[in-house]
């Protein structure tokens, strides 16, 4: 399931046209997705990736915002196998 979600993060970024969102946005979009999240574990999630270099994390004043980095773009492509994230079906 973690592996499922990390990868679900990768594809809600990549479907945003600046591929940043804001952690409440990202949380909801999960929800929506049938994967709903507490704050602290999808804070978890979004420190596992930014710790891989496939998320950009920032917290200014204390609110996430997560920005999708081609590393991420290229994991979520299945171009790169990471453990620990779900490898997507190739087309």
């Amino acid at each position: 399931m973690t592996a499922r979600r990390r990868l679900s993060i990768l594809v809600i970024l990549r479907g945003v046209p600046t591929c940043t969102m804001h952690e409440v946005d990202l949380k909801r979009t999960l929800a929506d997705d049938l994967q709903a999240v507490d704050t602290e574990t999808l804070r978890d999630d979004l420190r596992w990736l930014h710790s891989r270099n496939m998320v950009l994390a920032t917290q200014p004043g204390g609110v996430w915002f997560v920005t999708l980095t081609s590393k991420g773009d290229d994991a979520r492509q299945g171009l790169i196998n990471e453990p620990g994230l779900l490898q997507p079906e190739l087309k």
